[in-house]
């Protein structure tokens, strides 16, 4: 399963991702089972995930929402895909992803109006995981809960791509 944005990349074997696509194929080619769109379900045994489509990392970045239970309550977890800049060229310059800029903006707004409990993110850097966390430390989820943080990470991102945006137009 994948992001429909982002089948032709899977399909390609990486060879039409926009950024790393320049030096061909780096994975070999799959064919996707099935294609998601934003707010899709995904069910493994009991465990709904519901897909969040936040382009512009990749044309088909998404990150996740899914509830988990302990014996003492539920937690609704985000699992982040942090919009992070990974191209160095001028947006305007990356002829295969024309609404890079648009789509950006797109996760932005929509990232920063989730409800959560608990999140996390693909790189343990970006929710620090590590100070959060570390090996052989006791069961404690409200170790995750970090609005402060979430937003916070947020908030340098966009500002990131802020500065991105306004370097590209005064070059």
């Amino acid at each position: 399963m994948v992001d429909e944005k982002d089948a032709d990349v899977l399909t390609s074997g990486g060879s039409s991702d926009y950024e790393l696509g320049k030096y061909g194929t780096s994975f070999m080619p799959v064919k996707p089972d099935r294609l998601l769109q934003d707010g899709d379900t995904i069910r493994l045994g009991e465990t709904k995930l519901i897909m969040l489509h936040h382009p512009g990392h990749t044309k088909g970045s998404c990150s996740f929402l899914l509830t988990v239970r302990d014996d003492q309550r539920s937690y609704r977890v985000l699992i982040a895909n942090m919009p992070t800049i990974v191209t160095d060229k001028k947006f305007a310059e990356i002829t295969a992803y024309p609404e890079i800029v648009s789509d950006y903006a797109y996760t932005f707004n929509a990232m920063k109006n989730i409800k959560f409990d608990l999140w996390l993110a693909s790189h343990a850097s970006q929710f620090k995981l590590h100070d959060k966390h570390k090996p052989g430390d006791a069961y404690n989820p409200a170790s995750f809960i970090d609005q402060v943080g979430y937003d916070t990470a947020l908030s340098d991102l966009r500002e990131q791509y802020d500065e991105k945006i306004k370097k590209d137009t005064q070059q």
